[in-house]
């Protein structure tokens, strides 16, 4: 009885020897656990097939990841282009024909989901805004960064 208490009284005392520093806020060398910035990056998929393209908006993660959504085929000669600034989209796609076209654009809305929108658009005129329509939705991780390939 009398080893197992001293034992006790052992391990107590050498248990209460110098502790290792710790690295709380603001020490360290910079060496520890990376923050990763939460964003998504807007691209275009463009396949052109006869007259008609096939249209993707890829979104990318921070970590590379990569998911493709398809929009849809639209006739003409595709490119990706920034949207004028009344319509509020972080980038899109201009598909020309002959007599005008279309203009696809990725709208970010609530900050929970991208919107896809089209609307025609003729030679000299300026797309109305509100004469967009929604052709897909994708959903985002709330509170995430959205910016545009450049």
């Amino acid at each position: 009885m009398t080893r197992l208490l001293m034992s006790l009284v052992l391990i107590a005392a050498c248990s209460g020897g110098k502790k290792s520093q710790g690295t709380g806020p603001g020490s360290g060398t910079g060496s520890g656990t990376a923050i990763l910035v939460k964003k998504i990056v807007l691209s275009w998929g463009i396949t052109p097939k006869g007259e008609l393209a096939d249209i993707y908006l890829a979104t990318t993660d921070e970590t590379g990841k990569q998911v493709s959504h398809g929009v849809g085929s639209y006739k003409g000669t595709c490119v990706a282009f920034k949207p004028a600034p009344e319509m509020n989209a972080i980038t899109g796609v201009q598909c020309t024909t002959g007599g005008g076209g279309t203009e696809i654009h990725a709208v970010v809305q609530g900050g929970e989901e991208i919107v896809v929108l089209q609307v025609g658009n003729e030679p000299g005129r300026t797309p109305d805004p509100m004469a967009r329509v929604e052709v897909t939705r994708v959903k985002i991780p709330l509170g995430i960064a959205v910016e545009a390939a450049p």
